[in-house]
């Protein structure tokens, strides 16, 4: 099987890749390194990235010894491990396996394992929605720039343009660049704080790692909402507006301003979908936007476990049950609710965790998972939650174990339109 596997991607101190003559690339699940499997492997799409990671050396398989080695140099230079980032829409299956030798907290990344055959990069991920979004061939930054001179000029004093231009231009968030483009799924942010303290927050960080994008910095008026979602629902190709973004807070904290935009918004459109991403913490806050007319919900979680949940969000002033209730409520009125699963290889797909999901999902009744990779440096998310015997299975088994007990629940990456909410098939 090791002849069969990709070589060893490596990086100089420069970041110039190369593969390794003989040896093959691991994986890591949590703790442990193997060997992935051939159908773990796919290669690389189009559009992805690579990180080499300083202070990580890279461990290599040799098939002569049969032995994991580590790479310390290679002709001379020292060598560094590699790190794939998939494009969304690809669940990542294994970490990249490295000897951690500084302290430094990587930036927020979906850090892959990847190796190199016969002329081309391999990853250890699976594609898990089989709709084509947010690949960067499908955003030409002139259209973009474009786009948002022309929005800039018909809007004016609408500030969340402003701020979402800032968004498209200097810090490449798709979502904003459709809405610029006019299609699919947009952002609204909303919320300048938040009541979750998560390891992995875009927006904040008061220590470790620097946010991937500042935090909005202003609330919008009802009007400024409700212009952006209009423009937006009523031309857009599968129309979605979404509160809940990066570049936020908890969009709850704002449920009553969003409930007044919505309600304006849908006495001017029907057209479209309005959903929230959120942590789901206020359940009466889910019951006013329900009645608002919101279309859909997206509640994140790391675990259903609530010990997980609680170490990874540092919930401030709500409780993971408090959670739980959102969900039902938002299911009492009948609404689309998804959850965002921030997956981590070895602890996601353990044994404990997958029976967790499965009683989760079954006492929910939850519409889909939508499995999001979990953006965080891997060696700090493990140090958090290693403290359990946790027995991995394999993130291919864990999607296979829930797409067999639960045939009707949607298993994608992305929100879905209103359209397809019904039609919508799993690959």
């Amino acid at each position: 099987m090791s002849k069969e596997l990709p070589y060893l991607v490596f990086s100089d101190s420069e970041g110039k890749i190369y593969h390794h003559p003989y040896l093959r690339m691991l994986g890591r699940s949590l703790d442990r390194d193997s060997l992935p499997k051939p159908q773990e492997l796919i290669s690389m799409p189009k559009g992805s990235s690579f990180f080499y990671l300083p202070g990580r050396k890279p461990l290599g398989f040799n098939p002569a010894t049969r032995a994991i080695e580590t790479l310390e140099e290679f002709n001379g230079k020292p060598a560094f491990a590699v790190a794939a980032f998939p494009i969304p829409g690809y669940l990542r299956l294994y970490t990249p396996s490295a000897e951690v030798l500084s302290k430094k907290i990587l930036p927020l990344w979906a850090y892959t394992a990847c190796g190199f055959s016969r002329g081309g990069f391999y990853i250890a991920a699976k594609k898990v929605d089989p709709r084509v979004r947010q690949s960067p061939r499908f955003y030409d930054n002139r259209l973009v720039k474009q786009g948002v001179k022309s929005f800039l000029s018909r809007n004016p004093k609408n500030r969340l343009y402003l701020h979402l231009a800032n968004c498209a231009v200097n810090y490449n968030c798709l979502a904003a660049k459709n809405l610029f483009l006019r299609r699919w799924e947009a952002p609204l942010p909303t919320a300048r704080s938040c009541n979750a303290g998560c390891l992995g927050c875009l927006s904040f960080q008061d220590k470790g790692p620097c946010a991937s994008h500042n935090r909005i910095n202003f609330g919008p008026r009802v009007e400024e909402l409700s212009e952006v979602m209009v423009n937006h629902l009523k031309v857009a190709k599968e129309a979605i507006v979404s509160f809940g973004q990066g570049c936020e807070g908890e969009p709850l904290l704002e449920a009553d301003i969003i409930a007044k935009a919505i309600v304006k918004t849908r006495q001017l459109t029907k057209r479209g979908t309005i959903n929230m991403n959120t942590n789901g913490s206020l359940p009466k806050k889910i019951k006013l936007l329900c009645e608002s007319g919101i279309d859909s919900f997206r509640v994140s979680l790391n675990s259903p476990s609530e010990k997980f949940y609680n170490l990874y969000f540092k919930p401030r002033g709500y409780r993971f049950g408090d959670v739980l209730k959102s969900i039902a409520e938002a299911k009492k009125y009948k609404k689309f609710v998804s959850i965002n699963l921030l997956v981590f290889p070895g602890f996601s797909d353990s044994n404990s965790q997958t029976k967790t999901l499965v009683k989760f999902v079954r006492n929910t009744g939850i519409d889909m998972i939508q499995w999001r990779n979990l953006n965080i440096d891997p060696e700090s998310y493990r140090k958090l939650i290693t403290s359990e015997n946790l027995k991995p299975q394999g993130v291919l088994n864990l999607v296979a174990a829930i797409k067999k007990e639960f045939p009707r629940v949607k298993l994608g990456y992305f929100n879905l339109p209103r359209e397809q909410l019904k039609s919508f098939k799993n690959l």
